[in-house]
């Protein structure tokens, strides 16, 4: 399916699972505006293409993350790119221009496991010449909340209605089955209870409570993706910023604001702000930063990067075009 086919359609639906990533097809078709049937056979079109997925994953999995700055040998990129995205603790990988040639989003279940990653298992990539490594302190904001904005705000809300009522479900933890529901849900995100139970062995009740109390604790979260070239945001890029202490709060505080941003994290080292967007055009990415600077007093870029290609994305392995392969890599704890 190439890009130039998905149709308006196509986009409503992206969004409306970027919105609620599970929600009925038979709720979502008088929002939408087309029958069930169809919404579910348009979406498996988009996902068997790759053109858009959803991602499973426990963030409680992940106390510890950095963002990495790697400098290849001549030739290396495309084969240390491929390298690292075959570890579990590298979520993100993409091939950038400029100062550094690979950016890497590195998540890991303790600081422990984080400093082991990167001192002991990274340097043994063949072909890196060199890494900065910059642990995370927080991350302000994350792909999760970007929208493909294809719905309109009235429509967006009716879709955020459909999720049930949150609540306290009790009852013990099996961390094994837990996994394996996630594993199964990285290869269809919206996989129903009973497809996810006659793939483990299970009962479709024992999976919709297991499911539910997950949701409940927060330990399921999902995230609708789609590939760079269809979203009209086809330019991604990553900005290194400097804000001054006295001001770091208010500028996080103000930089989810931006439409073109996909993730923004405060890290310990020479940069108080590394930023991940998503453009509409090269252009954009020198008038974003005067616009950074201009409306946010004391923010100042110490450099950017374009990216060439996403080899990566929360733990889905990409093709050359950046449509997902099917291929889920995520850290298990």
């Amino acid at each position: 399916m190439p890009e130039s086919s998905l149709n308006p359609l196509d986009l409503r639906i992206i969004n409306a699972l970027q919105v609620y990533p599970r929600a009925p097809w038979t709720q979502l078709a008088p929002i939408l505006g087309a029958d069930a049937a169809t919404l579910n056979r348009r979406w498996r079109d988009l996902h068997a293409s790759g053109t858009a997925w959803i991602s499973t994953f426990d963030t409680g999995s992940w106390e510890a993350g950095a963002l990495v700055e790697i400098s290849c040998h001549s030739g290396a990129n495309l084969r240390v790119a491929a390298a690292l995205a075959e570890t579990p603790e590298a979520i993100g990988v993409d091939l950038t221009a400029g100062g550094r040639d690979i950016v890497a989003t590195i998540a890991a279940s303790s600081e422990a496991a984080l400093w082991a990653y990167l001192l002991d298992e990274l340097p043994l990539v063949d072909g890196i010449e060199s890494v900065r490594s910059h642990p995370i302190a927080r991350n302000v904001f994350d792909g999760s909340a970007w929208r493909v904005r294809a719905l309109d705000a009235v429509e967006a809300s009716r879709v955020q209605a459909l999720h049930p009522a949150a609540g306290g479900r009790g009852g013990g933890r099996n961390a094994e089955l837990e996994r394996e529901i996630i594993a199964v849900l990285n290869q269809d995100g919206r996989a129903t209870a009973t497809a996810i139970g006659s793939a483990l062995g299970e009962s479709a009740r024992h999976i919709r409570e297991t499911l539910a109390q997950m949701s409940a604790s927060g330990r399921l979260h999902q995230r609708t993706d789609l590939v760079r070239g269809a979203s009209g945001w086809p330019v991604s890029a990553w900005y290194f910023l400097r804000v001054p202490a006295s001001k770091l709060d208010a500028v996080a505080t103000r930089l989810p604001h931006l439409d073109e941003l996909r993730i923004v994290s405060h890290t310990v080292g020479p940069y108080d702000l590394i930023m991940g967007v998503w453009l509409k055009s090269l252009a954009e990415v020198q008038r974003l930063e005067q616009h950074l600077e201009v409306k946010l007093s004391g923010v100042s870029t110490a450099d950017r990067s374009v990216v060439l290609r996403s080899v990566k994305q929360l733990g889905q392995i990409l093709d050359h075009r950046g449509r997902a392969t099917g291929r889920s890599n995520l850290h298990a704890v």
